[in-house]
């Protein structure tokens, strides 16, 4: 679906929030993450960073890095001083709430202190009114334990930040030999309560260079060990994982679906985008047919299963027959 731009804000309001963004952020971001962000089109953010660097006392820095191209401010040697929205400061105080029990203990209680040390700076006016309250929590059935694995969460973080490659140590299953990888983290990603880190397998030593098409995916609990590099993963291309727009986490070669849900659970699949190109069709007897593009089929079976008899697979037929055996197998242990 085409991306709907704000064509109400006004260019100057459009220009102060890019060079806020830049200025306040102490990171390069893509030129896909700015238009995401201040919300206008490729070539209005070239135009407005144009602007910005022909008319402001600030060094605009430009790298590119595949087909990407990244922006930064260099920040200015005397600090800034400024005081905290208290909108904003209570957003993230939610989202320190919503992360409780996904973060290593000691990280969260990081958090917790950095947001009591942020209402120091909420305007006079504010102070008063302001109450870091817990508003929202997150609650996961079968939730894993990241205390253990603060160690690596660092290393992989420096890595992120520092454009580091390391060695990565990965135990993919319980009783397994772990398994020595050369890895360039480039995002940790938060799925279904589980930490992933997201990145290229690249070259053990020397140049740097990715060794498979795409990125791919570690779950944290998993890596038993991880060894920083002084290699730089610069000239790697960056690739978000919220290009992934098909059903599916694992990346694999894609493949069309049409699933039948009867009317107890359209509700739910209805207030849901499983796809960037779903359609969901209504039926006569009050159910709904979802299609979709799907790039993983073990998740999608996994989720079919879910659903128990809500939910049957009309196309393709490979993946009705597999759920077909899956469930012949369950039954005999009944």
């Amino acid at each position: 679906m085409p991306v709907k731009y704000d064509q109400d804000a006004r260019p100057d309001e459009k220009l102060l929030k890019l060079f806020i963004l830049l200025l306040f952020n102490d990171r390069e971001f893509s030129l896909t993450a700015l238009t995401e962000k201040v919300n206008c089109s490729k070539q209005t953010i070239a135009r407005l960073l144009k602007r910005i660097e022909e008319n402001y006392p600030c060094h605009l820095e430009e790298r590119k890095s595949g087909r990407q191209k990244f922006y930064s401010i260099q920040r200015p040697k005397i600090s800034l001083k400024t005081t905290i929205d208290p909108e904003g400061l209570r957003q993230l105080a939610l989202c320190r709430d919503l992360v409780k029990g996904l973060l290593p203990k000691e990280d969260w209680e990081l958090a917790n202190l950095s947001s009591q040390q942020a209402k120091t700076n909420l305007p006079r006016s504010s102070y008063e009114n302001y109450q870091d309250v817990s508003v929202g929590v997150s609650l996961v059935k079968g939730y894993i334990d990241y205390e253990s694995k603060k160690t690596q969460l660092n290393a992989l973080e420096r890595c992120i930040l520092n454009y580091r490659c390391c060695e990565l140590h990965y135990q993919k299953e319980i009783g397994q030999e772990s398994k020595v990888y050369y890895f360039a983290p480039q995002k940790l990603i938060s799925y279904h309560g589980a930490l992933y880190v997201w990145g290229w397998i690249v070259t053990p030593f020397s140049t740097v260079k990715a060794l498979k098409e795409r990125p791919i995916n570690f779950s944290v609990h998993r890596i038993t060990d991880v060894i920083v590099q002084d290699r730089s993963s610069k000239n790697l291309p960056v690739e978000e994982p919220n290009d992934l727009l098909d059903f599916g986490f694992m990346t694999e070669p894609t493949f069309k679906t049409r699933i039948y849900f009867d009317r107890e659970v359209k509700t739910y699949i209805s207030d849901r985008i499983w796809s960037e190109d779903q359609k969901i069709i209504p039926q006569d007897d009050g159910g709904i047919i979802l299609e979709m593009t799907v790039s993983s089929k073990n998740e999608l079976i996994a989720f079919i299963l879910s659903f128990d008899y809500k939910a049957k697979v009309l196309e393709p037929e490979s993946v009705a027959f597999e759920i077909k055996q899956r469930l012949t197998k369950a039954l005999k242990n009944y």
